[in-house]
């Protein structure tokens, strides 16, 4: 199985520097191995595979704000929590007006399952 040098840029204006390598059959293979092997915490704004021993670089498609993924992993981070519970104190105001609230005392908490 080829060998592939994988390449990446921390800022746009970097020069492309290797970050590590991976085996894969071909080009796509590799790109697709390479983005989530080493850019999928957006580590980068680019990146790039050049099969080991070769000279041509094959430039990643993703550009630099999708490259790591879109989804919001805020909720890994503390301060994706601020004013959480503001919003709960509000939320349950807002359901109070409504008429939409729970009368009942919470159960019991039951120990050992």
């Amino acid at each position: 199985m080829p060998v592939w040098d994988v390449f990446g840029k921390r800022r746009a204006d970097d020069e492309f520097e290797l970050v590590g390598g991976i085996k894969a059959p071909d080009v796509e293979m590799a790109l697709v191995l390479a983005r989530e092997t080493h850019f999928r915490h957006k580590e980068g704004v680019a990146y790039a595979v050049r099969r080991r021993g070769k000279d041509e670089l094959h430039v990643g498609p993703y550009r630099g704000d999708v490259l790591g993924g879109v989804t919001d992993h805020s909720y890994r981070r503390q301060e994706a929590y601020t004013g959480v519970g503001a919003r709960q104190k509000r939320i349950s105001a807002d359901f109070a007006k409504r008429g939409v609230t729970i009368v009942r005392p919470r159960p019991p908490v039951r120990k050992g399952g």
